[in-house]
């Protein structure tokens, strides 16, 4: 029985006890209602563990996929990002206020806007910790996918015969 069936089959045969509890129904019959019951609540659960397999599927599909294409800019544009995420931040915070002081103008920093915050942090965090793990000698794949860098190939050379 995997994880996700435990997650969501928890309890139930409690349920199916007190739902069948609540009916007035003879031995035989109040069996043969919570085998039922039963079955179909089992199936359920089946159907969702299969869908949520189908959607990890599809989604390693597309890792794998963007990570074996030949384009490397792709692969690794989470740097260019990183790059330009702190270019605006200081052309907006410490150029423009320089500026502004050099010409005697009133001026305010632009505030950038909070998705740019959200989604710039989100990209330096979990490309920072890839990377740190990185350092580390890690490596699988999910590392590969956070840092852009192939799992590295071992040498056949060396292997005994």
């Amino acid at each position: 029985m995997s994880w996700m069936t435990s997650l969501f089959s928890m309890g139930i045969g409690k349920i199916v006890k007190d739902v069948s509890g609540a009916f007035d129904l003879t031995g035989e019959k109040k069996h043969a209602f919570e085998l039922s019951l039963e079955q179909s609540l089992q199936k359920r659960d089946s159907e969702l563990e299969e869908t949520f397999r189908a959607e990890l599927v599809a989604k390693e599909r597309v890792l794998v996929a963007e990570l074996q294409q030949g384009d490397n800019y792709t692969k690794r544009a989470r740097p260019t990002v990183v790059y330009a995420g702190l270019v605006f931040i200081g052309i907006n915070y410490v150029l423009v206020p320089i500026m502004a002081r050099f010409f005697n103008l009133p001026t305010d920093p632009i505030p950038l806007p909070p998705e740019f915050w959200y989604g710039w942090s989100g990209i330096v965090g979990t490309w920072s910790i890839g990377r740190s793990l990185e350092r580390r000698g890690a490596r699988n794949r999910v590392l590969g996918a956070i840092t852009g860098t192939p799992k590295p190939q071992t040498s056949r050379l060396m292997e005994p015969a």
